[in-house]
């Protein structure tokens, strides 16, 4: 897609990561806030025929080009598309700032419950492979082992939470 283009029909403030259409075009109409929540959490529009996750558009918007790589939320929040809250990053990195999964019993990232004589074991996901850390005591102890390794795999993209 052609930046004149984007910017003919679109228009972003990176301060609040909110697109609007600056004309009436196909269904948007002048003034009207840009994108609907894709099922992924994302949100996405659609210009001329072509789809945009927004947070792709707000970096091609403020930077002039579309990234080759993946752009992370640096809040893990997949609606913000503030630029300030939008960095490049590889599938690890980005997969190191996920949050917790909803189905997580035990509450901390990388902790799971097991039933064994040192309850709580440790693992981490990296590069589409789970690695083994260890069995302990405590979940707390659990998870400090994870987030050791995850800062080493991940450097600024590790999540806590």
């Amino acid at each position: 897609m052609d930046l004149d283009r984007i910017k003919q029909l679109v228009a972003y403030d990176p301060e609040t990561g909110r697109f609007w259409w600056k004309v009436n075009c196909g269904r948007g109409r002048a003034g009207t806030v840009l994108g609907s929540e894709h099922s992924g959490g994302y949100r996405e529009c659609k210009i001329d025929g072509e789809r945009f996750f927004l947070h792709r558009l707000a970096w091609l918007y403020f930077y002039g080009e579309m990234p080759k790589e993946q752009i992370d939320h640096i809040n893990g929040d997949r609606t913000d598309n503030r630029i300030s809250n939008l960095r490049k990053a590889t599938q690890q990195q980005n997969s190191g700032n996920m949050k917790i999964r909803p189905n997580n019993k035990v509450g901390f990232k990388g902790v799971y419950k097991v039933n064994r004589t040192k309850p709580f074991q440790a693992n981490i996901h990296i590069n589409g492979k789970t690695k083994y850390l260890g069995l302990f005591d405590t979940a707390e102890e659990a998870h400090r082992a994870y987030l050791e390794a995850a800062k080493d795999a991940f450097g600024d993209y590790a999540r806590s939470k």
